[in-house]
């Protein structure tokens, strides 16, 4: 891989060995599959033995959702979690028409209904060195395709994750076009961007229950602030995930940010309500604060946290176009949008 770290591919006689890196312990890898197309193929001990490619898979992870439907391999998907929260219009419809099973909690998914749909693997999220969800299905019998591209800490590297999925359905020749022209789009924007004269300064996330999470320096969201030219205040910082401040703290070091993306409010009256204090930052003040609400459904599906890995160039380009208006004249966003100045009228 060009940007990811988190896995590589390696080709022999016969068949294909994928490993992923273990962002926990660097002395051995997290998980190893060999793949194969015949059976009769000699393959090293140990690892996970697949034969490619598969024509089955439940998938516990939103992110993954784009890279099936960008591969043309959407219909493998025979079961998935927390369908109640998927923005995906093909499979919600599949969901209503049950073609694709909803599987419940993805901490705690039904089991005995996922051994029905009898599966050939399961892609699932990998948060902790030991995952216990995930060893619960080993011991019913299904192989885990972990989710590692959410450690990545840059767009295009949790993009370029479409090459390793694209191994299992020996889609590679085309995972890497595709991955290429996403590559192509985002560091064109990049290099559009990158003499703007007086980088705007950006605030990120909201108040949790009592802390304001920014992200750290080495971060995904840092990576994406420089690379649209934001001047972002802990783009030094070395922390990879977050950094949890107070409120006051964040009024002190971000009160005159020009932006502010990753509000969770959809209007200024919403936001007053929710603390009177957001109301001195400079952001409200100029009215330029966005969410990630532009491509929501009803029931909490956010298509931010399904499509938005597999196109990090249109990403880039909502920030570009908030804070950039100018160099982006015709684009209109995807993910994020405007705060309204009052609160929607409620429907009765």
């Amino acid at each position: 891989p060009r940007y990811a770290k988190g896995f590589q591919i390696d080709h022999f006689n016969g068949y294909r060995k994928v490993t992923l890196h273990n962002p926990w312990n660097n002395n051995e890898p997290y998980a190893v599959y060999y793949l194969y197309r015949n059976d009769s193929t000699s393959l090293p001990a140990g690892g996970i033995k697949l034969k490619t490619p598969l024509t089955s898979l439940t998938v516990n992870t939103f992110s993954y959702f784009s890279f099936l439907s960008l591969l043309g391999e959407e219909d493998v998907i025979t079961g998935v979690t927390d369908g109640f929260r998927i923005y995906h219009p093909g499979i919600l419809h599949k969901l209503e028409t049950e073609e694709v099973a909803d599987l419940g909690d993805p901490f705690h998914p039904n089991i005995e209904m996922t051994l029905a749909l009898k599966p050939e693997a399961i892609i699932s999220s990998a948060y902790a060195q030991r995952d216990n969800y995930s060893e619960r299905l080993i011991q019913a019998g299904f192989p885990i395709i972990y989710s590692l591209e959410w450690m990545e800490n840059s767009p295009l590297a949790r993009a370029e994750w479409i090459r390793m999925i694209a191994a299992f359905f020996d889609k590679e020749t085309q995972a890497d076009s595709i991955f290429a022209g996403i590559e192509q789009r985002y560091l064109q924007l990049q290099e559009k961007v990158k003499d703007v004269s007086s980088p705007r300064s950006v605030l990120s996330g909201d108040n949790f229950q009592g802390t304001w999470y920014v992200p750290g320096g080495k971060s995904f969201n840092a990576t994406l602030f420089r690379d649209a030219q934001l001047d972002y205040r802990y783009k030094n910082n070395r922390e990879r995930g977050s950094v949890g401040l107070d409120i006051e703290s964040v009024l002190t070091q971000f009160g005159k940010a020009d932006y502010w993306f990753g509000c969770e409010a959809d209007s200024y009256a919403e936001l007053a309500e929710k603390d009177a204090k957001y109301l001195l930052l400079q952001a409200v003040k100029k009215r330029q604060v966005f969410n990630n609400h532009n491509r929501v459904t009803p029931s909490g599906g956010n298509d931010y946290f399904e499509s938005a890995i597999a196109n990090p160039d249109l990403l880039l380009s909502d920030l570009v176009k908030a804070a950039y208006p100018e160099l982006l004249p015709h684009y209109a966003f995807t993910y994020i949008k405007p705060l309204q100045e009052t609160a929607a009228r409620e429907k009765k």
